[in-house]
Order: structure tokens, then sequence, then C-alpha cells
């Protein structure tokens, strides 16, 4: 297993072992001082009841011949009783550490004294209590008991030592479960970057492994996702560079041909209009179809339309209609009007001009003489309706889904570049709208554009 010294998995392991010890000795330290406390004050109670049995042993007794009850009462307790005269310094009785305990008592000059505290002395450690032996009769005198504490600090001293010995093992394994638990846990880190170092960005084609579904697995899901739109973006991409390139070839095609047809022998004037005209009419498809792409690349661009002029909808739509009266009565087409007055909206009349041309023009080419164009404007739930209906030729159900990729043409010998119907749609995107198309062969078809009210 190769560490390596800058990875984000050491530097979490170092860390939640840092926070870990920390944790571990100040528990410990705490645990220590309780116990150590609890020992005490044990000691300390034990001492106290041991001190008032004996207090009231030696009152009943008349205080006679204290020295032989002293010595009768040590000779069967693990305890030390003595008599101390705070007036003389004297003490009767003969417990271990006299001298120490003369010390400890040499401050004393009341009887109603109360003391606890440890002596270290030659015999080890020694508790020492004292407390009044009787305040009205012997007003000078207080009774004092000792015990040994040593096993108080053998039992500290263990811990200690027990804590010594088991801190560095519980670093280490601290350490090892650490540095193992956080390559576990970042594992799905490793396959984003595998994953992110394998992808091609010309064929994203690659997706990352989810094994959880954690904060790292909604991370890969989420990049998971942004791949599949980046892969349909290149694929439609890719599919838009070769359709333009067949559909400009197209052109490039008879311009090249028309001009190599009319220049090999000499020809009469009628002939070279003729071939003139061809020119022109492929110079022209060509133009067409370069503008569209221009107006594509815009709407693809996604410009902010909130902050264009309030727009006269309806008076927009109603000029749009009356540019095609002519073609249609030519055709032998009606023309339907439904656009309800005075409805505006934030917006370019550029742009709804050509969403209502491109519509009305591809009705228009699929709808045959006799039959019928309706446009209606309304306001519906806080939503704008354009709808343009025909009584022409239809689409079939499996065109249906493609009527908007760049280039699509139910029939290739269709007049056109494919461009109209999506550049329809980015533009009603761009105002945060949406396109249906309903359709019937034989019977006709219905576009239905919706844009929200601002």
């Amino acid at each position: 297993m190769k560490i390596q010294f800058n990875s984000i998995k050491l530097k979490l392991t170092l860390f939640y072992t840092v926070i870990l010890v920390l944790l571990l000795l100040a528990f410990h330290f705490i645990a220590y001082m309780l116990f150590s406390a609890g020992l005490y004050s044990n000691l300390d109670d034990l001492v106290r009841v041991e001190l008032g049995k004996n207090r009231e042993v030696i009152l009943q007794s008349g205080m006679d011949d204290v020295p032989a009850l002293l010595d009768e009462i040590n000779s069967y307790s693990e305890y030390s009783v003595f008599i101390y005269n705070v007036v003389t310094s004297e003490i009767t009785g003969s417990p271990e550490a006299v001298e120490d305990i003369k010390d400890a008592l040499s401050s004393v000059t009341s009887a109603r004294a109360r003391i606890g505290k440890t002596l270290d002395t030659t015999y080890g450690k020694l508790y020492l209590s004292v407390a009044p032996l009787d305040v009205e009769t012997e007003p000078d005198k207080l009774i004092g008991i000792i015990r040994s504490a040593d096993y108080i600090y053998d039992m500290v001293d263990t811990y200690k030592h027990t804590l010594y010995i088991t801190v560095p093992f519980v670093i280490i394994l601290a350490l090892l479960s650490g540095y193992l638990l956080s390559g576990y846990f970042l594992r799905q880190v490793k396959a984003i970057n595998n994953t992110a170092v394998k992808i091609d960005p010309a064929n994203v084609i690659d997706r990352i492994p989810v094994k959880s579904n954690d904060e790292l697995g909604q991370l890969s899901k989420t990049l998971n996702s942004l791949f599949d739109r980046i892969h349909g973006y290149t694929e439609r991409q890719k599919q838009f560079t070769a359709d333009a390139s067949h559909d400009l070839r197209s052109p490039l095609t008879i311009i090249k041909t028309e001009a190599e047809v009319a220049l090999m022998k000499k020809r009469k004037p009628e002939e070279y209009i003729a071939s003139m005209q061809t020119i022109e009419a492929a110079a022209d498809a060509m133009n067409d179809m370069v503008d569209d792409l221009l107006i594509l690349a815009s709407v693809d661009s996604q410009p902010d339309v909130s902050a264009d002029a309030v727009l006269d909808l309806s008076g927009c739509i109603e000029n749009a209609l009356d540019d095609w009266k002519s073609p249609l009565a030519n055709k032998g087409v009606g023309l339907v009007r439904d656009v309800a007055p005075g409805i505006a909206v934030k917006g370019d009349s550029a742009h709804f001009r050509r969403m209502v041309d491109n519509l009305v023009k591809n009705a228009f080419e699929h709808t045959p003489a006799g039959g019928s164009i309706t446009c209606s404007l309304k306001v519906s739930g806080g939503n704008i309706f354009i709808i343009i209906a025909d009584t022409g030729d239809g689409i079939a159900r499996e065109h249906l889904p493609h009527i908007f990729d760049r280039f699509y043409r139910v029939r290739r010998e269709t007049p056109g570049s494919g461009l109209g119907l999506p550049i329809v749609e980015g533009m009603v995107k761009m105002y945060g709208g949406n396109i249906t198309v309903e359709s019937e062969p034989g019977k006709g078809t219905t576009f239905t554009i919706s844009i929200p009210i601002d």
C-alpha cells in the first residue's frame, strides 16, 4: 500500500487521529481526576466513620486509663487512634509517624478544628483525620486517626501506567483504521478522478460507477447527467455539421455543374439565361440556409429578452399574416384569423414575426388548394397561446418526434433547409415557453406555442 503524503486521505486520517487523541486524553484526564477524588472521598468517609465510633468508645469509658484503651483499640484495627492536646502538643497513643503528625497539627490552636489530609512520611502515605474529642468536658483535646493511603496511590499509579501503555496502541489503531476507512469512503472520489482522466472530449461515453447514495454518490450522478448532456450535445453537433455540409454541398454542386456545362461550348442566350437562373436559385437557397444558420447561432446563445420593450403582440401577428394574404390567395388556400386584440408581451417583434412566418410557411407548403390555415392568439391560465393549424397533408406519427431536429425533413425532396421548425423552437424557449404539435395524415397539423406572461 503506497502512501501519498499530499493526499486528502492521509490528511483526513491525521486530522481525525489528532481529534481522537485529544478527546481520549481529555477523557482520561477527567476520569483520572474523578477516580482519584472518588478514592480519597471514600477513604475520608471511612476514616470519619471509624473516628466517630472510637470517639464514642473513649467517651463512654469515662476517660479512665486512655493510653491502655487506645492500645487496645489499635491492636485489632487497621486504623491508629490517638489523642492530641492542642495546648501541650502532646500525643496520647502510639500512632506511626508521631513527629509528622505533630508537624501537621502544629498550627492547630483550637480543639474545635476538623482536619483531613494526606501525610508523606517515612512509613508511606498516611491519611490523617482529626475532630474535637468533647468540646465541653475535654476542651483542649482532639481525637485523631490515621490510616495508610498507599493503596490509593498504587491504584492511581496502575491507572496511569495502563493509560501510558494503551494510548500509543490506540493512536496506532486509529491511524490504521482511519487510513483504511478514509480510503473506503473516498473510493468514489478515485472513481470520479479515473473517469475524468479517461474521458475523451470528442466522445464522452465513459460514466462514473455509482455504488452509494451518499453525497459523493449524488455528485457522481450529477456528473454523469452532465456527461450525458455533453455527449448529446456533441452528437448533435456532429450530426449538425454533417447535415450542414450535405445541404450546403447540394447548391454548390448545382452552381458548379451549371457553370461547367454553360462554359463547355457556345450556347444560345436563352440557354445561358436558364443556367444563370438555376445558379441564382441555388445561390438563393444557400443564402437562405446561411441566414437560418446565423439565426440558429443567435438563438443557441440564449440572449436575454427580459429587458426588451413591451410589444403589441396582437398587432405584430396581424402584420405578419397580412404578408401572406396574396400568396395564400394565389394558391387558393383560405386564411382564418382569430387574434385577440390588446395582447402585449416583452420581446422583439422580429422573433415573433419569424415564429409566425415559419409556421405559416410550413402550413402553406403542405396545404393544397381548397384547404385553409387558421391562426389564433389568446391568453389563458397565465400563458399566451399562438396556434397555427392547417388542413394539409399532415405528418406521420413516426416523424413527429424528429420534426424539431435540425435539417430534418419528412421528405428530402421537400424544398427548404429543415431549419425552420428548430428556429421556432429555439425562439420559443428564449421566452421560457414551449411548442407542441398534433398531426394526423390527411387531416392536417396544429402547432401550439405557449409562452408565460411576465
